[in-house]
């Protein structure tokens, strides 16, 4: 005779953990998000059990940052009690087994759980199946959540959902994917740490604790459970896609704009154009190109694809480091450029034998977006309300999410990040054509403002005698 099997724990009436638990969209994808202590983790074990017994005997897996995440989390959190009456939460001992080698655990109620570890993103592979989990999925990699996504399209599930929760890390790919223009079935809940009755009623001095020692950035994310820049100072801070974005058509008599930025992943472009405004040139972005695991050759072949013929030309922007030769090629970038991009129409290079400095580039990209005067010349094609589907998508991402290394004015590249490049191909062309300038002193010399001006002033006079004395002095002291 079956045992009964008893699931104690329940989601706090009226708030995102309700919300997300109830959540029975066909194809689903859920993040559920939260500060400190909003009772992510039990959430995630309640979903992925209710998913496992909906869907028995068919399999699920479960994506976590590494395999001692299950022993320090997911196990404990499985078999966690309450405090008042010691009953399990969700599962005792004798109700479940998790396989140490093969990484799997079985339970009474419902079908096998498959975890994964996201240290490998390649290794996330195997049969089809019912649903899947991803514990603290901001920490992991992109391509470990895709990976993980992917494997759910069993034709026999009952109900197919890919779930995840966790505190928000910071400007990420889940900021985009979870954003204000989420697709089709995507679906994301925000629990606040103070909508944690349960937890405030055992420890009621848990929020000022956490707030005595949190930035205001921590604070958003860690008990609001918001998406915020954690890693430092916004490199384009004054851009926002209200302000910058609005539908741009090309003008048919008006050269193109073309920026390159040369790397392998992705190799990026940006093509716009430019004209002269009440307060200088102006700049209106098209669209940018970025194509993963690329060459010149095959951004210059997308844009003739999209650019087949343009009359009045091409100016071509870009890295200086692409004007290089190498013993492997006696042909630089820009050669292959000029020579692709003479199909479209006359091309025109314009391309420093230096980069300028990051800072200048940056500086100059932020003054058109908003100056002292709030007069905006940059604008991107697209709207503000659907970024997902703006030819400009990669660019606003760049805009939206590079940030500064710690204390400089260098950008943050990590190891493998994608963000930056489109960016960094903006700011070639914009640096060229509308530098930020740099304040110079009004007054340039000191002369006579009376007599001989071959004379020298009596105030020029003046100083020279007394830097002549303080030099004196310290040779004096052996300095």
């Amino acid at each position: 005779m079956p045992r009964e099997l008893v699931i104690r724990w329940g989601p706090i009436p009226g708030t995102a953990q309700e919300q997300f638990f109830d959540d029975d969209t066909p194809e689903g994808t859920l993040l559920f998000t939260g500060g400190w202590a909003s009772g992510k983790t039990m959430t995630l074990a309640a979903k992925m059990l209710k998913l496992s017994a909906m869907n028995a005997p068919l399999p699920g897996i479960w994506c976590v940052p590494d395999y001692g995440h299950i022993h320090d989390t997911i196990l404990p959190t499985l078999t966690d009690t309450d405090p008042d009456t010691g009953e399990p939460w969700f599962l005792g001992p004798s109700q479940m087994h998790y396989h140490e080698t093969r990484h799997v655990l079985s339970w009474e109620g419902g079908g096998n759980v498959l975890f994964v570890t996201a240290e490998n993103p390649r290794s996330i592979a195997g049969p089809n199946v019912a649903f899947c989990g991803t514990d603290e999925p901001g920490s992991i990699k992109q391509e470990a959540w895709r990976n993980t996504i992917a494997r759910v399209r069993h034709p026999s599930a009952k109900l197919r959902q890919k779930v995840a929760a966790g505190t928000p890390e910071g400007l990420n790919y889940l900021a985009e994917q979870f954003g204000p223009d989420m697709a089709e079935g995507y679906r994301k809940y925000v629990m606040p740490t103070r909508d944690n009755v349960e937890l405030l009623k055992h420890h009621p001095e848990y929020l000022e604790q956490v707030k005595a020692n949190a930035t205001e950035a921590e604070l958003a994310a860690y008990l609001d459970g918001k998406f915020v820049n954690m890693t430092g100072a916004l490199a384009y801070s004054a851009f926002t896609a209200e302000r910058q974005m609005r539908p741009i058509d090309l003008d048919p008599t008006l050269p193109l704009r073309i920026s390159f930025d040369f790397n392998v992943d992705p190799m990026s472009a940006v093509v716009g154009q430019q004209r002269m405004g009440p307060y200088g040139p102006e700049f209106a972005v098209y669209e940018a190109i970025a194509i993963m695991a690329s060459t010149v050759f095959d951004v210059c072949a997308e844009v003739i694809k999209r650019y087949p013929r343009w009359t009045p030309g091409v100016v071509v922007y870009g890295d200086a480091s692409g004007k290089s030769r190498t013993h492997q090629s006696l042909k630089s970038n820009y050669d292959h450029i000029r020579s692709a991009l003479g199909q479209i129409g006359p091309v025109t290079l314009k391309v420093p034998t230096a980069n300028p400095p990051v800072a200048l580039r940056l500086n100059s990209v932020n003054r058109l977006c908003m100056d002292a005067r709030n007069v905006t010349r940059l604008w991107l094609n697209g709207d503000p309300q659907t970024p997902r589907s703006s030819p400009c998508r990669e660019l606003v991402k760049s805009l939206q999410q590079t940030v500064k290394k710690s204390g400089t004015d260098d950008v943050w590249k990590k190891p493998g990040e994608t963000i930056t490049h489109t960016g960094d191909a903006l700011g070639y062309w914009l640096t060229m054509e509308a530098p930020a300038q740099t304040m110079r002193p009004s007054v340039a010399s000191i002369t006579a403002k009376h007599g001989d001006p071959s004379k020298p002033s009596q105030t020029l006079q003046l100083l020279k005698s007394e830097k002549s004395r303080k030099l004196a002095e310290a040779l004096g002291r052996g300095v």
